[in-house]
């Protein structure tokens, strides 16, 4: 971490602090002194890199001074060296000395960087004489046995060695009077200290490691300062906030995160409005990513301030982890809390659309006059829905969402119809507006400037290239819709009551809640004229009621629609009017059932009819039978009698035949051979006739 920015004096006037000796490991900004004798004298010696057992890179020229000395700075070093000599061979050391030429591995040493964290145990203090007023700097190493020096822009030398304990002023720098373990506490009082944040860095005294600690020192006081939301939850990359609220003070230390999570912040919030609340945003996407940059704000009039990152940046984004929330207040954590964040997701993309008339301007009011449409009417709004998570810490503009960087890609084509063409359609003029509670953005755009009977789609991509996103969830998404004309009808037949409220009603292309005119008009022997201002319904009905009550029967009238344009022509009827109808009805219903039953009866008397023929034609059938038995006797008669019969029907045969013949002819005049036939038959008809008569 990066210390304060007091410069000091670390020992670089070439004052050796080691002496070289091969195989030995020194610290990263020692110096170290060594000696070739005086018959080297002036020569150029090297100090070069061991790079896998061989002699490596050049690292720095040693020029001997007339005794055949030099010193080695270490500052920037960090593994293993050698020192060649001016003929090019290693060089072996013992206590300083140079002991002759050996290979690489028996004459290099080591050079390795130390590492220092520093700490304070509490993150406030208060500055009374109290136990709040004690705490500790907790420091961390891989060194053991090392001098530090303390610093910092707001207190001097003497006011360090003060407050710290085995800390004393030397030539006017706080320096430690004990060499320090690799873990060690210095006990810290800053009773009398004034109020305010302080920093204070630690540095080794050769001045190689380094590190801060951020310490906020108040007075004592009584009041306190809660969280109004304890635990807050959200998407990475989101804005997350939590609120705070004042009682007795109007100020507060604030850490979130710990060393745990490898993110720690403290920040100081001040209630600047004195209103007794501060909201404090923080920006998921930004957090963590250097020490100048918080990505921590208050809304409003508050202010955050003392903002200090007290671990190293995260490599990336903020994890999805859970983060702990301090409050302290005159020197004492007041409240604890948790900042939740959860991985991202991106849901799809829909196509909603909304009156023309209304200007919503932010998401809220958008939402209360959308509604889900794929046909979209010229000159209403096209509004597309992308609802997404995790991305409003970095999306606040049209142009973030086609950005490389985030990998973002939001489209409007034009001509999704088969074999058509597709263009590319700007959407710099769509306005942008986001619902981060309800994670979604919308893009509204004035159907006025799409083409009409023309499909359009829209789609929204988030490649790997975005922070939150791998190959594996890569996602596009894409939606529809067609722009239409503004039309209008009524619905047909249009009969309407001669009542309070007479009804018309009809459909529309326009977006559900946009309002209509509807009028209707009679100019005949009985005049009127009514309007009203309707709503569009969902599914595009609409409905309106008139005042038509004493209107008389069977008058016409004109109903119409100002824009989009329709008319149609109606009739209003009346009660009497309905029982007319009613009458008319029933009249013709029982004009129907008497000409039904009619036929019935007439139909009856038909079947009758047939009926009688059938029975006498049984009777006949019955009396062929009779004939046919007294026949059978009548064998048994005599041969006498029996030509009797037979000459007397003979006699009567004829007769009939000559009455049959005469009617034929004269029934059938000038037919010729036709009518002869004709005739005969007629006579045989006649012989049957007679033989039944018998």
């Amino acid at each position: 971490m990066s210390g304060v920015g007091t410069a000091y004096q670390a020992q670089d006037d070439g004052v050796e602090d080691e002496t070289v000796e091969s195989g030995e490991v020194y610290w990263e900004g020692q110096f170290l002194a060594f000696s070739a004798g005086a018959e080297n004298a002036s020569e150029v010696w090297e100090v070069r890199e061991v790079s896998d057992g061989d002699v490596g890179g050049l690292v720095t020229e040693v020029l001997l001074d007339g005794s055949g000395s030099a010193t080695v700075g270490t500052s920037g070093l960090d593994g293993e060296y050698v020192i060649l000599n001016e003929a090019g061979d290693p060089v072996a050391f013992e206590n300083g000395t140079a002991t002759g030429q050996v290979g690489v591995n028996q004459a290099a040493w080591e050079v390795a960087s130390q590492t220092l964290e520093a700490s304070f145990s509490d993150v406030a203090v208060s500055n009374d004489d109290s136990a709040d007023a004690q705490t500790q700097l907790e420091l961390e190493s891989n060194r053991a046995g090392y001098d530090f020096q303390l610093f910092s822009d707001n207190l001097t030398s003497e006011q360090l060695a003060d407050v710290f304990s085995d800390v004393e002023l030397q030539d006017g720098e706080a320096v430690s009077t004990r060499n320090t373990s690799d873990s060690a506490a210095l006990e810290a009082n800053f009773s009398g200290v004034e109020p305010g944040t302080y920093t204070v860095a630690v540095a080794s005294s050769d001045g190689a490691a380094r590190d801060s600690a951020t310490i906020t020192v108040s007075e004592p006081v009584d009041g306190t300062v809660s969280l109004a939301n304890a635990t807050v939850s959200e998407q990475r990359g989101d804005v997350a906030r939590f609120n705070l609220t004042f009682e007795g003070t109007d100020r507060t230390t604030v850490t979130l995160g710990s060393e745990n999570v490898g993110y720690l912040a403290r920040f100081d919030v001040v209630d600047e409005d004195e209103d007794g609340e501060a909201t404090v945003e923080v920006n998921t996407y930004q957090a963590g990513l250097s020490a100048d940059d918080s990505g921590i704000s208050a809304v409003g009039e508050d202010r955050v301030e003392g903002y200090q990152l007290q671990t190293d940046p995260v490599p990336d984004r903020l994890d999805a982890a859970t983060y702990p929330i301090r409050t302290f207040a005159g020197g004492e954590q007041t409240t604890t809390g948790s900042l939740i964040l959860n991985e991202p997701s991106i849901d799809g993309v829909q196509v909603w659309t909304a009156p023309g008339a209304e200007s919503p301007e932010t998401a809220s009011e958008l939402a209360d006059v959308v509604t889900q449409d794929d046909d979209i009417a010229a000159d209403d709004w096209a509004v597309i829905q992308i609802q997404a998570s995790g991305v409003y810490g970095y999306v606040e503009n049209i142009s973030d969402l086609n950005d490389n960087e985030t990998g973002l890609s939001m489209t409007l084509m034009r001509g999704m119809e088969m074999n058509i063409a597709e263009t590319e359609v700007p959407i710099d003029n769509a306005t942008m507006l986001a619902d981060e509670e309800n994670d979604q953005l919308f893009l509204v755009f004035d159907a006025a400037d799409f083409d009409r009977d023309t499909s359009y789609g829209a789609n929204f991509t988030v490649t790997e290239a975005n922070p939150y996103v791998s190959a594996d969830n890569a996602s596009s998404y894409t939606a529809n819709f067609s722009v239409v004309e503004r039309t209008a009808s009524i619905d047909e037949p249009l009969e309407v009551a001669a009542s309070s409220d007479a009804t018309v009603s009809g459909t529309s292309s326009v977006a559900p809640g946009t309002d209509l005119e509807v009028q209707v008009e009679s100019t005949g022997a009985n005049p009127f004229f009514e309007r009203q201002t309707v709503t569009v319904e969902e599914g595009g009905t609409w409905e309106a009621s008139f005042d038509l009550s004493g209107v008389p029967n069977g008058t016409e009238f004109t109903a119409s629609v100002a824009d989009p344009a329709a008319n149609a022509t109606g009739v209003v009827v009346t009660d009497d009017g309905a029982e007319d109808a009613e009458e008319t009805e029933t009249t013709e219903a029982e004009e129907t059932d008497e000409e039904e039953t009619t036929t019935e009866e007439t139909t009856t008397e038909d079947d009758a009819d047939d009926e009688e023929e059938t029975t006498a034609e049984d009777e006949a059938d019955a009396e062929d039978e009779t004939q046919v038995e007294d026949d059978a006797e009548a064998e048994t008669t005599t041969d006498e009698d029996a030509e009797d019969e037979d000459a007397a029907d003979e006699g009567d045969e004829a007769d009939e035949t000559t009455t049959e013949d005469e009617v034929a002819v004269v029934s059938a005049p000038g037919f010729g051979p036709v009518a002869l036939l004709l005739a005969g038959v007629l006579a045989l008809a006649g012989a049957a006739l007679a033989t039944r008569r018998r």
